[in-house]
């Protein structure tokens, strides 16, 4: 590597220096973020779980439901995704109904049941429990097993496109 320019150089370590290592971890941060939200998302569609997109959309940064916060200080970059929808965290962990109730809704011609809290027509649920699909457990291990390859991609871009 022959370098010509020593000044431009020296200028593109001290901005890295100043601001850009904090915006570097942050950047791989999101990306990690959103590599959890996609992964998610893929394994919703791939154990068959939703036909509405309520859920599905939760797990989309910027969506209605969806939980994409930040801290930062100044030892530590977290963030934290997933979703606010109610039965969400139900469905992957499982749950019990404990006692009967009435679940408003229609039954759609494709056999699929139509939950609307204005529907005079329903069924009752009756007791009983439902095993935990793990959707988002499988996709924190999906993404464990590959993030120290995704922050040394992500890093490696965040420095050329620093010091270019």
């Amino acid at each position: 590597m022959s370098v010509h320019d020593f000044d431009g150089l020296a200028k593109k370590f001290k901005k890295l220096s100043d601001e850009g290592v904090s915006q570097i971890l942050k950047n791989i941060a999101e990306a990690v973020g959103e590599t959890l939200l996609n992964l998610v998302i893929d394994e919703i569609d791939k154990q068959d779980l939703i036909d509405t997109g309520l859920m599905w959309n939760s797990f989309t940064r910027g969506e209605e439901n969806n939980i994409w916060e930040w801290d930062i200080d100044r030892n530590s970059i977290t963030i934290e995704v997933g979703s606010n929808v109610p039965y969400a965290r139900h469905l992957n962990d499982g749950y019990t109904i404990h006692k009967a109730h009435f679940v408003p809704g229609y039954w759609a011609t494709n056999g699929t049941f139509v939950y609307d809290p204005r529907a005079k027509g329903g069924f009752m649920a009756k007791p009983r429990s439902f095993i935990g699909r793990h959707y988002f457990d499988i996709a924190v291990q999906q993404l464990e097993g590959g993030m120290n390859a995704l922050i040394m991609k992500r890093l490696e871009k965040e420095l050329g496109r620093m010091l270019s």
